[in-house]
């Protein structure tokens, strides 16, 4: 799927993980960068796990934006999959030109396609901007998150 002059694509297992952390740090500015060898296995495990799908916004040659699916499979609703997706990131300079919007229609249309009975993503409470973005392409306020984290970073 193309949003003007951006394409989205998957990830390929010979794209440059330390790329994508670079995008991925303006979801979490104070993230400690792995080491090369984490990096890269945590990379290549990525790449093997059954369902998942890290989408990426190109323009160029230069990363701008990333998502990141799993369709994980259900006992409920008829036996059919969810997406869970996470990890919603564009990088400033490229906010508010239809990237985001690019990577969740190419999410949607991936879920449709298996067959997925809903789509799910969490935001933190304070990210009123994204809350709109989502309602705008059909997702409703319909649940109350918990998380617990179980480590903090070094």
């Amino acid at each position: 799927m193309s949003g003007g002059d951006v394409v989205v694509r998957a990830a390929t297992p010979q794209d440059d993980p330390e790329q994508v952390f670079d995008v991925l740090r303006h979801l979490a500015p104070d993230a400690v960068r792995p080491g090369a060898d984490l990096l890269a296995t945590a990379w290549r495990d990525l790449h093997a796990q059954r369902g998942r799908r890290l989408l990426l916004a190109v323009a160029g040659d230069t990363l701008v934006g990333t998502l990141d699916t799993l369709v994980a499979p259900n006992l409920t609703h008829g036996a059919r999959p969810y997406m869970v997706v996470e990890n919603v990131v564009v990088a400033p300079e490229w906010r508010r030109r239809g990237v985001a919007r690019a990577l969740l229609l190419t999410a949607l249309d991936d879920a449709t396609a298996a067959g997925c009975y809903k789509v799910q993503l969490v935001s933190h409470a304070a990210r009123t901007d994204a809350h709109r973005f989502y309602a705008s392409l059909g997702f409703a306020r319909s649940a109350v998150g918990y998380r617990r984290y179980l480590t903090t970073q070094p």
